[in-house]
């Protein structure tokens, strides 16, 4: 396997995985009437110490020894990838729809290549077609199997706003982060920030007194979305930042909505419509022209344990 197709092979597989964390969520917010800040603290801070006992177990003690030394660098992208992002997108969400919300979110690799340009990385034109195509296609799977809202939106605008907000700071979490990740490898890198990041939104919930023992199913719940759609998928995410160029990286998160869509299929009954078919395909054709190597073929495989990744 190539670097580039392993690298696109750990974006999917995080994708996939967030593409679940919505059911937990909806349960523990929504039915258990958990704070959504208690919650997603639980979830990163959790997902994070699971993801450092990983990587010290696995021969990767020496990684979270060097890249602690570069603290500042990993409380800022944790406050930006996990807090703020975390926050803006439970904001969103009170002020307009989750269908909305979601989409707009859900832009934020077209913001990862716009970055990703400012750091010196090649993007083609096709790339940001395929961006556009993608985004037209998981617009068509989310607005086509979309309930009905029981609320209606009380400012759009706002709404809007913060979500792009989101959006961006994903970007920036993803592209700003990669020389990071590239020195002192992706697992480690991802571990500390969800641990710093989810402090901070600890510190948000105790503040808004949304802080309460947990019962059986909800520490279950919780435990799933600490591992597998957290410590996992981030740590994945990053780890491929270590073999394609974020640019690259970015679309793959179009296949979430279409897994989401899937699992309300299989676990819920939900139908299948035209719509899903449609946007599925026209997804697959953009992620395809999105995530081609930038330069014509194979990038060079430059990863942690090559020249890009030294002690200095």
């Amino acid at each position: 396997m190539t670097p580039h197709s392993r690298g696109l092979v750990y974006g999917f597989a995080a994708s996939v995985l967030w593409g679940t964390v919505f059911a937990a969520a909806r349960y523990l917010v929504e039915v258990c009437g958990l704070d959504p800040f208690f919650t997603a603290a639980m979830r990163f801070c959790g997902g994070g110490l699971l993801l450092l006992c990983w990587v010290a177990m696995t021969g990767g003690g020496r990684d979270l020894v060097r890249s602690a030394q570069v603290t500042g660098r990993i409380i800022l992208l944790g406050l930006v990838g996990t807090t703020a992002m975390g926050a803006l997108v439970f904001i969103s969400a009170g002020y307009t729809t989750s269908i909305n919300s979601s989409l707009i979110v859900n832009s934020n690799a077209i913001f990862i290549a716009m970055f990703a340009v400012l750091i010196g990385e090649r993007v083609k034109p096709v790339h940001f077609v395929g961006l556009l195509i993608g985004l037209i296609g998981c617009s068509i799977v989310m607005l086509g199997s979309a309930p009905p809202q029981p609320l209606p939106p009380s400012n759009n605008m706002l709404g809007g706003v913060t979500a792009i907000g989101a959006a961006v700071c994903w970007a920036a979490y993803t592209v700003f982060g990669k020389s990071t990740v590239r020195r002192y490898g992706g697992p480690a890198v991802s571990a500390w920030t969800m641990v710093a990041g989810g402090a901070a939104l600890a510190g948000v919930a105790l503040l808004r007194g949304g802080v309460r023992p947990l019962t059986a199913p909800e520490l279950l719940a919780i435990t799933y979305m600490a591992l597998a759609p957290t410590a996992i998928s981030m740590g994945l995410w990053y780890k491929a930042l270590e073999y394609v160029e974020s640019a690259v990286l970015g679309p793959s998160q179009y296949v979430a909505p279409l897994v989401s869509v899937l699992l309300g299929w299989v676990m819920l009954g939900e139908p299948l419509g035209v719509s899903f078919a449609l946007g599925g395909v026209v997804t697959v054709i953009g992620v395809h022209l999105a995530t081609r190597p930038a330069h014509g073929g194979e990038e060079p495989h430059q990863c942690a344990g090559d020249s890009t990744r030294s002690d200095g």
